[in-house]
């Protein structure tokens, strides 16, 4: 995990790093002591996870809180197993699940190779509330961790007063307003409640509690009660530009750290302490230059340094409670080398040939048009069949190279950035490219035995930079950027859009965070106790309602959207943000391009302190407006409830109302009706994302195959869930790879459903899986044209769809689900039916009488074009989803004959009715006014589904010595 670096003079024995001579060689046991004030242990346990020399996935170990000595409760852990040849091993002490209370000092980690060991075993002791802690019986003997009484936690309540909790009975206390006392007296409990006149907040308070024995312990008293408080917010909400900027000439640093003492810049010319940018070893310890940054208005800090100083790197040193940490700029538009250090960017010297501002392919107009594709951006480049630059395999410039095929049995087709153009999206959605955790840039570059490569990224660290792994040269932090622009204008030619995954939820690290060190405990909700809140399940989550954390995300987002032309953003949690920030979000993107798609995950990874009232979640969508949300009703009533993989889903054979009615819900693009009964939360068919599948849990087909149906039966119902999807009003979404079967299989047997950190081989997109399913592929690519051809998919109104879409009777009750969309003016009617295990083998449905139907799609056959005419009766096999569009002339010929007068102008359009929008429509122009007689004018029609049909009549110029009367009709 990538480190920000203290600056803080520590022991290294503070951390739990011990040059213990080990005269007993590596330990087979490993015990862990945890202890507690209050002597209460129900539900903990502890994580434990291989580290080094290789990070793996980690195991919960229950304590048994009967099972306790003088250093509290412990467990035993056998290290000849899941742990052999760890020489480090990862631990989170936690109560409970990913929701529950967590031991601060986030992931700690025990050096097994350092620690003492004792006939084999070693020992590391914990205890409640303190980071620190101790691997020896030196360490115990020096209070490594300290055992004794202390104040636990200190903290103003909205009352302005001092609450407290200690460990014991105290002697007495004392309350100091910087260095003058404000409040003293004898505790009557281990729980203080202090009144302390006049509290000022820009003033420093400090708790010193003096315990039995002469003990004293000292803490600064936490304001983060205040923070939602009308006098923080109006002292401290700075509007301003934060981060880096070139200002006449200069670099400008602004800071916002309001409670901070001191802050000063660092500036350094290599990324990396002991890398330069180039990726050689050698050190730069010490910045070049440091520099006092000055206090400004509402809690920003600012420094001015004459000149340009794009490509110098840079942190700060931030004083706080009277510890002082070396921090990155959340606002770094870059970083070096696991983000040791911000980059400064001037971002007109690092933009490929041909970058322009503002481009994005003009083939969306409304949110429904949007066919999403949900990639990883190693997945596409990283298995042999790809073909491309070795080089760029797994990197940004690997979405950008074009031409790459994999050919077999002489059969070859596209792979990578030809394949999703072949396909037909328009829309591919990256899965996290921001700097995250659990991935060491350094050892990608230079480590070529090193195998941690793969990681889905939900760990933020910098949310303005970009993943450095993912580029040809992490230690240059201009190079990650030339790359991924390089890459979206490549997409961009395949008149694809990129929209991007954020994570704006929690924080990678939580109390080792830059956030909380700038700032501690505002960027981050906190519980009644002071620890964080856990609504992610990943040790913490972000307070988006406070206004300083809102205006960062809006300049975060403003930023990815102005500066790489990014067309829309998916939001992780979206229910842990709140309704107004994401009402500001959608009202900022969208006046910078109206047709940027934003939607989110409208659930929490575990329990928030955000009211309910608050969230951006199912039951406050109809209070967001311009911002779309999946539909996990749709996904599991097609294939089955993502949290029983056994459980199947309407394609694989459930016909209950439920199974239908959600099907229908998706169909209807997730509006209130009365022709389902679910109960309506999307309300729009532009918040509606219809989905089966994504990088979450398991694949479509691995889904399919683990309730039961066979590799032959699969690909039928590998079609049909998708067509249901393709076919629904509403924002469709794939997974990438689900059109040629993507599977993720385990080594041992098995599919995996939660591959976040499995290696390439499990996650990448195999592209001789295309060559082998070349058949779903095709009728993929046919439906995602289908959707495209035909504007009936893709309304944008509850009324419209309401009224236009009824569904139709057939023989099969709940086993075929089969609907109508009226036809307009200009647009044909369609039909569609969705036959599941039909009795008999076919569901039968009755066509409009005097209507012929062109049959787009059918058993294994699809053709946007058509494939057969029908009328009257219909019938469809099992498992298979018929699409069929009434035939229609997509214009008409007003008059045969039209007369103009000589030296007039003429429009050809003029005697067209057009009744099909979407249609190709090209005149012949061979007429001349100016010259009377008659000409035959020719009408060329392409329909979108690639029919050419021809239209003719005839213009007269009149005016000439040759005017005749035509008589219509052979009178």
């Amino acid at each position: 995990m990538k480190k920000i670096l203290l600056l803080l003079v520590v022991l290294f024995s503070s951390l739990g790093f011990h040059a213990i001579v080990n005269a007993n060689g590596a330990p087979t046991k490993l015990v862990v002591h945890y202890f507690r004030y209050d002597d209460t242990y129900t539900d903990f346990n502890i994580w434990l996870w291989p580290y080094q020399p290789v990070s793996a996935g980690g195991v919960q170990h229950n304590f048994d809180p009967q099972q306790k000595d003088e250093h509290g409760v412990w467990i035993e852990i056998d290290l000849t197993t899941t742990y052999a040849n760890s020489t480090a091993v990862g631990i989170i002490i936690k109560q409970g699940g990913w929701d529950g209370y967590r031991e601060p000092g986030g992931d700690r980690y025990i050096y097994l190779s350092t620690a003492e060991v004792i006939d084999g075993v070693a020992h590391a002791y914990f205890v409640q509330g303190s980071v620190q802690f101790g691997t020896s019986q030196a360490d115990l003997a020096n209070n490594i961790p300290d055992y004794r009484p202390k104040i636990l936690s200190a903290s103003f309540n909205v009352s302005n007063q001092v609450k407290a909790t200690l460990t014991h009975m105290a002697e007495s206390y004392q309350v100091y307003e910087n260095d003058t006392l404000v409040a003293s007296g004898v505790p009557t409990t281990k729980d203080l409640t202090i009144s302390v006149p006049n509290v000022n907040i820009s003033k420093q308070y400090t708790l010193n509690v003096t315990f039995p024995g002469g003990i004293v312990s000292s803490q600064v008293v936490s304001i983060a009660s205040l923070y939602d408080t009308p006098a923080f917010e109006s002292a401290y909400t700075y509007d301003g530009e934060l981060g880096v900027t070139f200002e006449g000439g200069n670099t400008v640093f602004r800071l916002w750290a309001p409670l901070s003492s001191e802050v000063s810049l660092n500036l350094y010319n290599q990324n990396h302490p002991n890398y330069d940018n180039s990726g050689n070893l050698n050190d730069e310890l010490t910045p070049y230059q440091a520099v006092d940054l000055e206090k400004i208005e509402n809690g920003a800090w600012e420094a001015v340094v004459p000149g340009n100083l794009n490509g110098k790197y840079y942190t700060y040193s931030v004083t706080n409670n009277n510890v002082t940490y070396e921090v990155t700029d959340p606002y770094a538009y870059s970083t070096g080398a696991n983000g040791r250090r911000g980059m400064i960017v001037d971002f007109s010297t690092v933009n490929p040939s041909g970058w322009n501002y503002g481009e994005r392919p003009n083939n969306v107009t409304n949110p429904t048009d949007y066919i999403v594709w949900e990639l990883h951006v190693r997945d596409l480049t990283t298995h042999s069949s790809w073909g491309g630059n070795p080089a760029w395999a797994g990197k940004f410039l690997g979405l950008s190279q074009a031409g790459t095929r994999y050919t077999s049995k002489g059969v070859t087709v596209t792979t990578g950035l030809d394949h999703m153009a072949e396909l037909g999206i328009n829309a591919v959605q990256l899965l996290p490219i921001f700097d995250f955790g659990y991935v060491d840039e350094i050892q990608v570059a230079t480590n070529p035995r090193y195998t941690n490569t793969f990681n889905w990224g939900y760990m933020p660290y910098h949310f303005n930079t970009l993943e450095g792994s993912y580029s040809t040269n992490p230690f240059d932090g201009a190079n990650r950027i030339t790359e991924f622009k390089t890459a979206v204008q490549a997409i961009h030619d395949k008149d694809i859009r990129v929209i991007m995954d954020v994570v704006y939820n929690h924080t990678g690290e939580s109390d080792t965070s830059n956030f909380h060190r700038i700032m501690p405990g505002y960027y981050h909700r906190l519980t009644s106790t002071g620890g964080f809140s856990n609504g992610s399940g990943t040790g913490n989550e972000t307070a988006s309602e406070r206004s300083m954390t809102r205006k960062f995300m809006l300049d975060s987002l403003k930023f990815w959207a102005t500066e790489y032309n990014l067309s829309g953003f998916r939001f992780d949690l979206m229910a842990l943000h709140d309704v107004e920030t994401m009402n500001q979000i959608s009202d900022m993107l969208h006046e910078i391009d109206p047709t940027i798609v934003i939607y989110g995950e409208p659930w929490n990874g575990g329990t928030t302190t955000l009211s309910g009232s608050l969230e951006a979640d199912k039951d406050n969508l109809k209070n967001i407006d311009g911002v779309g949300a999946f539909s996990d009703v749709v996904r599991d009533a097609v294939k089955g409830s993502v949290f029983n993989a056994a459980e199947g889903g309407w394609v694989q054979g459930r016909s209950d109302d439920g199974a239908v009615n959600g099907i229908k819900y998706g169909i209807l693009g997730g509006i209130a009706s009365s022709k389902h009964n679910i109960n309506a939360w999307h309300l729009d068919p532009s918040k509606t994302i219809n989905y089966v599948s994504a990088h979450d849990n398991n694949t479509l087909f691995d889904k399919l195959r683990l309730t039961g149906v066979s590799v032959a039966n699969a690909e039928l119902l590998q079609v049909q869930a998708n067509a249901i999807i393709l076919t629904s009003q509403g924002v469709p979404f794939l997974h990438a790879g689900v059109e040629f079967m993507r599977s993720k299989p385990l080594q041992g047997g098995g599919y995996d459903h939660n591959s976040y950190e499995s290696p390439d081989s499990v996650n990448q997109l195999r592209w001789d899986r295309k060559l082998t399913y070349l058949n779903v592929f095709e009728y993929y690519k046919d439906l995602i044209q289908i959707r495209k051809d035909y504007q009936q998919f893709r309304m944008t109104s509850a009324s419209e769809i309401d009224s236009r879409i009824s569904f139709l009777p057939t023989n099969q009750g709940n086993k075929a689900i089969a609907f109508k969309i009226e036809g307009t003016a200009t647009q044909p009617e369609v039909i569609v039916i969705h036959s599941q295990k039909a009795s008999g083998g076919l569901t039968e449905v009755s066509l409009t009488p005097g209507k012929n139907y062109r049959i787009l799609t059918t058993l294994e056959s699809s053709n946007p074009n058509g494939l057969d005419v029908v009328n009257g009766v219909v019938f469809v096999p099992a498992n298979v989803s018929m699409i069929l569009v009434e035939i229609t002339e997509p214009i008409a010929v007003e008059n045969e004959l039209v007369k103009v007068g000589k030296g007039k102008n003429y429009d050809p359009a003029s005697n067209i009715t057009v009744y099909d929008s979407s249609a190709e429509i090209h005149y012949s122009n061979f007429h001349d006014t100016n010259v009377p007689g008659f000409y035959a004018v020719t009408v060329s029609v392409k329909e979108s589904f690639g029919k050419v049909t021809y239209y003719h009549y005839v213009l007269q110029v009149t005016g000439g010595s040759f005017d005749v009367q035509l008589n219509q009709g052979g009178n």
